[in-house]
C-alpha cells in the first residue's frame, strides 16, 4: 500500500495538475460548467410536462387527486410545455461550442466573443446544415436536422470548438488577417480582423463535410466522429469499463486529487448524451434506460465522493476526541453531499485504514445500484439536475421515483457496517495515542 501510495503521489499527482492547467481541458471543464443553467432550466421544464403519476394513479383519488390538475395540465399543453426544454437540452452541443471556442480564446488573450461564434457558427454548418426540402403543397421550407445540436453531437462540438480557435490563432499570428490603417477606429479594425478567419474556418469545415458526404452518402462529420467514438465510449459506458472508471476516481480522491475534473473531460459528454437520450424517452412516454456511465453518480450518493455520510454518522459516537470533533464538523457537510471535508479531515486521503472502505464501499453501491435499476425496481437517472442537495433529494430528483429513496435508506446502514470495522480500528488507534500523549504530558 504504500509503495502505491507513493507512486501515485509522484507520477500521478503531477500528471492530475498538469490536466488541471492544461488551457485545453480547462476550457472543456468551463464550458460544462456554464451549460449547468441550460440543464438545470430544461429539466425543470421536463418535470413540469411529466407529473410523477399515472392516470390510473390520478383516477384512484385520495393522496393522489392532488396531483390532478398538474395530470390533466401536462397532458393537455405537453407539447407547448416542452418548448423551453428543447431549446436547452436540446442546444447543448451548440452551447458547448461557443463555451469552449470562448475559454480556450480567453486562455490565449484572443478576442472571447467571436471566436465563440465562430466555433458555434462551424458547428451549426457541420451538425445541423440547413436545406430547403419540397413540402407536400408544393411550396419549399427551410429545415435543420437538429438530432446533432443536443448532446448527441457534444464531441463534434469539443473538436470543433478547440480547432477553430486554434486556426483562428494560426491566422493571427502569422497575419493572414485584413488590416486597416491605424487611423480607422478599434473596433472596426478588430471586426475586419475576424473575418478571414472566421471564413477559412467555416469552408474548411463546410467543404469537410461535403467531402463525407460525396465519399460516404448520408453520412456527416459529426455522425463518423460519433462512429470513430463509438468503441472508446462503448467501453467506458459498460459496466465493467464503469466500475473501473469508478474505482480509478476514487483512488484519485484517496491521494487528494479532484477524481471528478481529471476524468471530466471523458465522462461530461458521455454523462449528458446518456441523460439527455433517456429524457427524450421520457419525453416520448417510454421507460428511461439504465446507462453504466450512471455508476460514477453512485459513488456520490451518501455524503459526495466515496460515500463518506456513514462515516461521519459513526464518528459521533467516537472514542477518541479527533473522529468525534471530525464527526460534528463533518455530519451537515456530508448530508449534503460534500465530502471534501471529510476526506481531508479524517483524513481518507493517504490514510490505508479508511482508503479500503471508501473505495470498496462506493463500488458496492455503484453495482447495487446497477443492479436494481436494470431490475427495475428503481428508474434509471433522465434529469441531470446539479447542486449540493441534501442525500435523499438530490437523489430522487434525478428519476422522480420514490423507490429510489428507499433505495438509499438501505445503502446507509449497508455503507456503515462496511465504515465500521476500518472505522473502529482507526478510532481505536487515536484513542490510545491521545492516551499516550496524555500519559506523557502527566
Amino acid at each position: 500500500m504504500k509503495k502505491f501510495m507513493k507512486f501515485v503521489e509522484e507520477k500521478m499527482t503531477p500528471l492530475a495538475n498538469f490536466l488541471g492547467g492544461e488551457r485545453h481541458l480547462a476550457a472543456m471543464q468551463k464550458a460544462f460548467m456554464s451549460i449547468l443553467p441550460m440543464i438545470f432550466v430544461g429539466a425543470i421544464f421536463m418535470l413540469l410536462a411529466n407529473p410523477p403519476v399515472t392516470e390510473d394513479m390520478v383516477a384512484q383519488g385520495g393522496f393522489w387527486g392532488i396531483f390532478s390538475g398538474w395530470y390533466h395540465f401536462a397532458a393537455t399543453y405537453k407539447t407547448t410545455i416542452l418548448i423551453p426544454y428543447n431549446m436547452t437540452m436540446g442546444l447543448l452541443s451548440l452551447a458547448v461550442a461557443f463555451f469552449i471556442g470562448y475559454n480556450l480564446a480567453k486562455s490565449y488573450g484572443m478576442k472571447e466573443a467571436t471566436n465563440g461564434v465562430t466555433a458555434m457558427i462551424v458547428f451549426a454548418v457541420v451538425a445541423a446544415p440547413a436545406n430547403y426540402v419540397a413540402l407536400a403543397d408544393g411550396s419549399t421550407s427551410l429545415v435543420m436536422n437538429t438530432a446533432y445540436l443536443g448532446a448527441q453531437g457534444m464531441f463534434t462540438a469539443i473538436l470543433i470548438g478547440l480547432l477553430t480557435t486554434e486556426i483562428t490563432r494560426f491566422c493571427q499570428e502569422h497575419h493572414i488577417t485584413i488590416r486597416l490603417p491605424e487611423v480607422c477606429p478599434p473596433v472596426l479594425t478588430e471586426s475586419f480582423a475576424t473575418i478571414i478567419p472566421m471564413g477559412i474556418n467555416i469552408s474548411l469545415f463546410f467543404v469537410i463535410n461535403l467531402l463525407i458526404g460525396a465519399v460516404m452518402p448520408g453520412r456527416t462529420l459529426p455522425s463518423c466522429i460519433e462512429a470513430i467514438l463509438a468503441k472508446p465510449v462503448g467501453v467506458v459506458n459498460s459496466v465493467p469499463g464503469a466500475i473501473l472508471l469508478c474505482a480509478f476516481m476514487l483512488l484519485l480522491w484517496c491521494c487528494g486529487v479532484h477524481g471528478q475534473m481529471v476524468t471530466m473531460a471523458v465522462t461530461s459528454p458521455i454523462t449528458m448524451a446518456a441523460f439527455a437520450s433517456n429524457a427524450d424517452l421520457f419525453a416520448a412516454g417510454a421507460d428511461p434506460v439504465f446507462h453504466p456511465i450512471f455508476m460514477t453518480l453512485a459513488i456520490a450518493f451518501l455524503g459526495g465522493t466515496g460515500n463518506t455520510f456513514g462515516l461521519c454518522v459513526l464518528s459521533l459516537k467516537a472514542k477518541s476526541e479527533q473522529m468525534k470533533a471530525f464527526g460534528k464538523a463533518t455530519i451537515v457537510p456530508s448530508f449534503f453531499r460534500l465530502s471534501e471535508p471529510a476526506i481531508f479531515g479524517a483524513p481518507i486521503m493517504f490514510n490505508p485504514i479508511l482508503m479500503i472502505p471508501f473505495v470498496f464501499g462506493s463500488l458496492i453501491v455503484a453495482i447495487l445500484y446497477w443492479l436494481v435499476c436494470t431490475a427495475g425496481l428503481v428508474t434509471a437517472p433522465y434529469l441531470m439536475i446539479s447542486g449540493t442537495y441534501p442525500i435523499f433529494l438530490s437523489i430522487f430528483i434525478y428519476c422522480l421515483d420514490w423507490r429510489v429513496l428507499v433505495f438509499v435508506a438501505l445503502m446507509i446502514p449497508l455503507t456503515m457496517v462496511i465504515w465500521y470495522p476500518f472505522f473502529k480500528a482507526y478510532d481505536n488507534q487515536l484513542y490510545r495515542q491521545e492516551l499516550e500523549e496524555k500519559e506523557a504530558e502527566a
